[in-house]
This record gives structure tokens, sequence and C-alpha cells, in this order.
């Protein structure tokens, strides 16, 4: 109370305490979120705000409505009355100095026993002074069992004066409300999607939100989930305004700028998705629709230069929450396809690794028919109610194709094998700056053999260090840019082809490598 009438005298305005609220927040899947409050500014004056958002460097801005001007606005620290609870007997008496007594003493204390009955004058180390009209009373400490008021309730609590840092801002002009922006760590949203397979020609795709809340409590907020890679290399430096310390820390803070070892205000740890585990069927599910099971809120979306967002309105959560959204669903022809990605295998290495595992892996390919991007997440696939698998989904535009991996194709068999067919010795002779190579010509196959009962529309890339010379099946033959400073080039080669059910698809291909012999 001094302090507002004190700012009252020096400014002529008066001192209020103000908690902005939230009122809109754009949610990036780092953890991070542009976060919009505000206030309301009914007459001119400086309004103190306790809890100091924790802005980035850079993104705290102020700005107000129409009429409605900011004078300053500051970061300052005020005296604030702060009440803690007393936790020990010795407390108990300090707190009640002044207040009459009645002392319960050893031998006889029963609370209406040996008593010693004043006003606590003072406390001391060992003692305690009693006052009991002319007369004074020391008891020790040691003697004393209880304690009880005579009028009254004791105090157990005790009022100090502590330095509190707040934001101030002073305002003039006409009433209205205060905005802040910042951009702050501790408000995010994790994507998934649910992509149902059950009908075999066309697929259920929906997507959710699940929102992270580790900030402040919010009502009814307009929340945007924003896709896309925002430039923001500063957002684990406080802005100045709310820094806190001292200016050679902050400058210390900026010298660590662009420095990978340097330390930050609040630097996050990186996290990574792995691990491998046979998906569980649950088998109580019975072909369930997950984008009817929950009402959708007003969804909208927009895209500002390279991000996109997902807007949802009147979104609510305490600090802790974690809340489901689903934002939208999109239906879309597909296809299954069948894909081998036969790794290349350096010259030699073959009887070395006899035992390496061709997985052919069955997957599903759609377009994007939503109209809208789908952001980077966690694809999982069901049919009938069964979990099948789950896949990364990679960013994908609207009206563009994706695919999306299911599981591995244990009814479709392949096998590969390359053999030596001819040797040039000394090909390319040794010199001053290079050693001696072989030309070696090899040949390849690769057997696929279908133990479905349906015809698989199959992929194959095999990549190989050396130039192709011969392909069957009509193989798209490329060579890799990356290698070209190296003796052999890096080729790689694609099929696409079909396999009846039972049957079994050989293709060949040969090529030329150089080897040190």
């Amino acid at each position: 109370m001094l302090i507002a009438i004190v700012l009252s005298i020096v400014t002529g305005y008066e001192s209020n305490s103000v908690e902005p609220h939230m009122i809109a927040a754009s949610m990036f899947k780092n953890g991070y979120a542009v976060v919009s409050r505000e206030f309301a500014a009914p007459t001119p004056g400086t309004y103190t705000i306790p809890n100091i958002p924790a802005g980035a460097l850079g993104t705290l801005w102020f700005t107000t409505s129409d009429g409605t001007k900011l004078d300053s606005v500051e970061t300052t620290t005020i005296n604030k009355k702060v009440k803690s609870a007393v936790g020990t007997i010795d407390g108990i008496l300090a707190a009640n100095v002044g207040h009459e007594v009645r002392l319960g003493l050893k031998n006889g204390d029963k609370v209406v026993g040996d008593s010693q009955q004043g006003k606590i004058v003072s406390v001391g180390a060992d003692f305690v002074l009693l006052q009991q009209g002319a007369t004074s009373t020391v008891v020790p400490k040691v003697e004393i069992t209880s304690l009880k008021s005579v009028a009254g309730q004791l105090l157990y609590q005790t009022e100090s004066d502590n330095l509190v840092r707040v934001l101030q801002v002073k305002t003039s002009g006409k009433p209205g409300h205060v905005h802040m922006i910042s951009l702050e760590h501790g408000l995010t949203w994790a994507p998934a999607y649910a992509i149902d397979i059950s009908d075999s020609n066309k697929l259920r795709i929906v997507a959710k939100a699940t929102v992270m809340n580790d900030l402040e409590n919010f009502s009814d907020i307009d929340a945007r989930f924003v896709t896309g890679f925002p430039n923001v290399p500063f957002s684990t430096y406080l802005d100045p305004l709310i820094h806190g310390g001292t200016v050679s820390d902050f400058v210390q803070m900026l010298s660590g700028i662009g420095n990978p070892n340097a330390a930050t205000p609040r630097g996050r740890a990186g996290e990574s998705f792995g691990g491998q585990g046979q998906m569980v069927s649950n088998s109580g599910l019975s072909n369930p629709d997950f984008g009817t099971a929950m009402n959708e809120s007003p969804l909208t979306t927009s895209q500002e230069e390279d991000l996109f967002f997902y807007k949802q309105s009147k979104v609510t959560a305490k600090r802790g929450d974690r809340s489901y959204h689903t934002l939208f669903t999109a239906d879309a022809s597909y296809e299954d396809i069948y894909t081998w990605e036969v790794a290349d295998i350096p010259f030699g290495m073959n009887e070395a690794q006899p035992n390496i595992s061709q997985d052919v892996w069955h997957a599903i390919r759609f377009k994007n028919s939503s109209g809208q991007p789908f952001t980077t997440a966690v694809a999982t696939i069901f049919k009938n109610g069964q979990i099948l698998g789950q896949d990364m989904m990679n960013y994908v535009s609207a009206g563009s194709p994706t695919e999306v991996k299911i599981t591995k194709a244990l009814d479709v068999h392949a096998e590969r094998d390359e053999t030596e067919t001819k040797r040039e010795r000394g090909a390319i002779p040794s010199s001053v700056s290079s050693p001696m190579y072989d030309l070696v010509y090899m040949n390849g196959t690769l057997l696929v053999s279908n133990r479905k009962p349906k015809t698989v529309h199959l992929r194959i890339k095999k990549s190989l260090s050396g130039e192709v010379v011969t392909a069957t099946n009509e193989a798209k033959i490329s060579k890799s840019a990356s290698g070209l400073r190296t003796v052999n080039p890096v080729s790689k080669l694609e099929w696409d082809v079909t396999v009846e059910a039972g049957k079994s698809l050989k293709l060949g291909y040969s090529y030329k490598v150089y080897v040190r012999p």
C-alpha cells in the first residue's frame, strides 16, 4: 500500500496489479508457442504484472487498443510483504510478541496445570520475557511445554519484506486494453494420423492434435497448430527486458550466439523416436471411426508464406493438462505396393556377409486429398479395428502423393545374388599419384517369390558402385551425383513390376566396377 501511495504522489497515477490472460497461441512442435495476452486498462495508470512472461530474445512486444497510449514499459523491483508459516515453537513465540499468552510448564502442565501468564515482551535464545501488570517474569524455554492464547488466536505466520521483480506498464489516453506477444517455451502440440484401410478401395485418414500445456492456465483461446520450419534461431535466449541478469551476463550471453558449445539460459535436449516392438492387436475394437467419435471443433486453415496453420477455437487447459483434438478427416483412393530396397554391398564383401536380410515391405500409396498439407507425424494404420503397423509420414503438400509403410511382407520372399564373370587385370595402371585398378564384370540376379493369394505390385530399387551394362524388365537406370570424384560412379536401378499369386519373378542386371587388386 505504501508503494502505491508513493507512486500516486510521484506520478499522479495509481498502480494496479494485473494478470494478463492468454487469448491466443500459435504452437510449434518443438515446445515453443507464440503467445498473445491482454489486460484491461480502464483508467490511465501504472499497471504491475507480477508474473513476467519468459519471452525469447526479440519477440516480446506490446501494443494497445485505439486511443490507449503506452507511456512506459519497464521491469523493476518492488517490496512485497510475504507471509510464511511458522514451523517451530520458537517461531510461534516470536510471532506472538506483544500478545498475552499462557505458557504451560513442566511437572504439571496439562494446559490447566502449572502455567505462567503474561504478555510476551521479548523472545531470547534461551528465555521468554513475560509481563503481567508491573511484574516481569523470565521463563526458560526448556520449561515450556505448551502455549495458549488468552484472547483471540495465536499467530502462526510471519511477514517479511521481499524484493520482487515485476513488469510495470504505464498508460495514458482512453480506456482500453494492452496486448502482449512473445515466443515462449512450455506450450506445444503433437500431431498424429490414423489411417483406416478397412475398405479395399478407399482409405480414411484422421488427423489429431494433442496439446501439451506446461505454461499456464488458459480458457477458450484461439489456438493455431503450426506446420513448417520457422527460422527462430534465438528462441533459447531471453529478451533483455526480462533477462534479470547483469549487463555483463547479457553481453556474455550474446557473445555465445552461434557457438554450439555455448550455454544458453534454457537449452533443451533433443528427443528422437526409436525402438522396435511387435504391434499388439486390440480385439476390443470393432472397426472404429476415429473421425466421428469426437465432435470436431470448428477448424479453419491458413497459410502465411511457408508456414501453414490449423486454427481451432475455444481451447481450454490448465497447466499440466494434455488435451486431444480432432483436426480433420479425409478420404482417398489407395493402392497396395510392396517395396524392396536392395542395398549396395562393397565388392568383395558378398562372401563375408552371406546372411544379409532381404526385407520386402508392404506399403500403401495415396494422394493427400484433404485440401491442406500433412505435417510430419506418426501414422498408425488400422484395418477392421486392428493395428497393422506404424510409419513416420513426412510432410505432404495438398494434392501430392505419399507412401506409408505398414509392415514387413513375410509372404513375399526376396533373394539376391552376384557373381564375377570377367576381370581385366591392370585396366588402370598404377602411377605416382594413383594405384592400379582391375576392371571386374559382374552379373546380378534378384529373385522374388509371391506366396500371397493375390497379385502384388512390387517396386524394387537397387544401388551399386559401378556402371550398369545391362538390365532386364525395362529397368530405369540412373547415376547419382554423389561420388563424382571417385573411380566408380554410383548407379541406381529401379523396377516397377507385378508378380502373380504363387509365381516367382527373376530380374537380371550386369555392371562393371574398378577394384584394387
